[in-house]
Formats: C-alpha cells, structure tokens, sequence
C-alpha cells in the first residue's frame, strides 16, 4: 500500500501591468504612473490526522512604478503559519505565529496635523495562541492573544504590541453565521515622544498607545447553489495615547463583500467607509475651531476568468476617497490593472 499523503501544497504566480492616477496620495501633487506588478502566493499544509495539523503560507508582490518621481516602487513580503489541535468538534487550540516585511506607500495623517505621505518601510513578527469552544454545535466562542514587535529603519518607531480579544459566533445553518467581537491593543514606542494639546513632541516621554475595538460580522450565502456569498461587517474603534489625548479619535466603520462565481468565471466587490472623529485636533483658527474629521472610502472590483486548469485572466479596479475638513488632506486614487495568474497544486 502506498504511504498516506501528510503534506499539500499549493500556489500560484501571478503579474499583470495598470495605471494609478496618484502615487503619492496626494491632495494636489499626484504622480500619475503606468506600473506593473508581480507575486507568489505558496502554501503548504500536513494533514498526517485528524487531530493535529499545520500549514504555513508565504505571500510576496513588488510594483514598479514607470514615471514616479518621488516613489518607484513598492514591495511586500509576509509570512504565515498555524499550528492545530483538536479534541472532537468540541475544542480548537492554534499557536499563530507570523513575520513580514512591508515597504509601501502610506498616507499617515492620523498621527499629525497636516497631511503626511511617507515611503514606509516596516519589518514585524508575532506569536500567540487562539482557543476556540464549540459549546453546542450552532455555536462557538473564540479568544485569542499575541505580542508582537515592528521595527523600522530609522528606529522612531520601534514599538512592541500586545493584543487579545474575543470573538462569539452563531451558525445555525451552513448558509448563515453571524458573530461579535471585543478586542484590546497597547502599543509601546521604544522612544517616540508624547505630544501636547498643541501637538508638539514632549521631550523626556515615551508615547503609548491603547486602541480598542468592536465589530459584528455576518456571512451569508444567498443561493442553495452557492454562487453568490456576502459578508458584513460594522464596528467602532476607540484609539487613545497615554499623554495629553492629542492622537485621541473615535472611528466608526462599515464594510460589505459580494462575491459571485458561477463555472469560470469570477466577480468579487468589496467597499468599506470609514468616519474618524479627533477628540482634540482642530482645523482652521479663531475662537473655536472645528474638530477635525476625516472620512475615508474604498472600493475594490475583481473580474476572473478561468482559461484552463492552471491559468487564470484578471482584471481589477480600486478606488479610494479620503475627504477631510481640512482641504489639504484630502487626496483621491484611482487604479486600474490587467494580470494573469498561474495556479498549481502537489
């Protein structure tokens, strides 16, 4: 008899050319580039029982940018894994861990006063467990923890960050599931400093932070064929520094994704809108300013189209919106892309 199959794995390669209209995020300087872009995504995972298991998946991409001045290019790295056990349907133990290198193009306005675009290059890694409890058989409890560490080259950032939260799912049948969530997470710099009310670094501080979240989630499939599949989510955010509040916001969210798949064919759409609330950063000057406010929108359309057993067409669009009462904080993206995407499995 042959041996038993322990390891599966899979992948694709993919690369594709588009246009972005702004590079940089800008609300007025946006580099318009043609760029194209290219990755692997691999994952292996040890099926040996049906008790113990583990997988562990890479993802990587690059962009080149053709007529960028400022930036050029874009690249990420991330690495995955989880280590599974089980006892029955009952109970869920997984030790997470995770590494990645990021070097990207973000608009980092939340933490100052005026609009700030920066190239950011960031490396982090993290590890901790999750336990899940099916308690009946339509419903689980699920809570997590980890400590994790991001570095970056210039070392005004360094920071260590320890997390938890717990999730609650209800799932009374295979087409439906909706769950809560709480989650906690504190952040301490190594060496960046607290601001004032006014906004200036105070020196002789270290700056830390603490963000707190909820959100509800449903999933729901809306055929008996399957093909068409959604998700929703909404939640609150309440993000607050350990000195005078001057990073103080609230955020409230909202998300959808459709997803369609009918033969070889493929339509994904997600959107999200975002509102952040500062409690104590202002626009303008007089008397008494406004509060400032910024709203961000995103909106992603993903069109497949399978050519075979291995290879696979793709178009994609993305827009995003930031609007803010402060007219210089404000920028608008769109991007556009053409690809093809090889898959495997051994």
């Amino acid at each position: 008899m042959p041996a038993p199959v322990t390891w599966v794995a899979w992948g694709s390669g993919f690369a594709g050319a588009g246009l972005r209209d702004n590079v940089l995020l800008s609300h007025s300087g946006e580099e318009r580039s043609g760029f194209v872009r290219g990755g692997l995504d691999v994952t292996a995972w040890n099926r040996k029982d049906a008790r113990i298991d583990y997988w562990a998946s890479v993802r990587t991409f690059g962009t080149r940018y053709f007529s960028a001045k400022t930036v050029n290019h874009e690249e990420q790295a991330i690495f995955l894994s989880e280590l599974n056990s089980r006892v029955g349907d009952t109970f869920k133990f997984a030790l997470n861990a995770s590494a990645s290198y990021s070097h990207l193009i973000y608009d980092v306005s939340d933490t100052d006063l005026l609009q700030v675009v920066s190239e950011v290059k960031r490396s982090g890694g993290a590890l901790g467990p999750t336990i899940r409890w099916a308690f009946v058989p339509s419903a689980w409890i699920e809570a997590s923890g980890a400590a994790r560490r991001e570095t970056y080259p210039d070392g005004y950032n360094n920071r260590g960050i320890q997390e938890g939260g717990v999730r609650a799912g209800w799932k009374p049948s295979a087409r439906f599931e909706a769950s809560v969530a709480g989650a906690e997470a504190h952040r301490a710099f190594d060496r960046r400093e607290q601001y004032s009310a006014g906004g200036r670094p105070l020196g002789g501080t270290v700056l830390a932070i603490t963000e707190r979240d909820g959100e509800l989630r449903v999933k729901a499939t809306l055929d008996a064929a399957a093909r068409w599949k959604t998700v929703t989510r909404a939640g609150v955010t309440q993000f607050a520094d350990n000195g005078s509040g001057f990073l103080d916001y609230r955020e409230r969210k909202v998300g959808q994704e459709v997803d369609w798949e009918a033969g070889d064919w493929l339509v994904e759409f997600e959107a999200t809108a975002r509102r952040l609330e500062f409690q104590k950063q202002t626009v303008g000057v007089g008397v008494a300013p406004p509060p400032r406010v910024r709203d961000a929108f995103f909106a992603r359309v993903l069109l497949e189209r399978k050519l075979g057993a291995t290879w696979t067409v793709y178009a994609e669009y993305t827009w995003e919106r930031n609007r803010c009462n402060d007219p210089l904080a404000a920028y608008s993206l769109n991007e556009g892309l053409l690809g093809i995407r090889w898959n495997w499995e051994k």
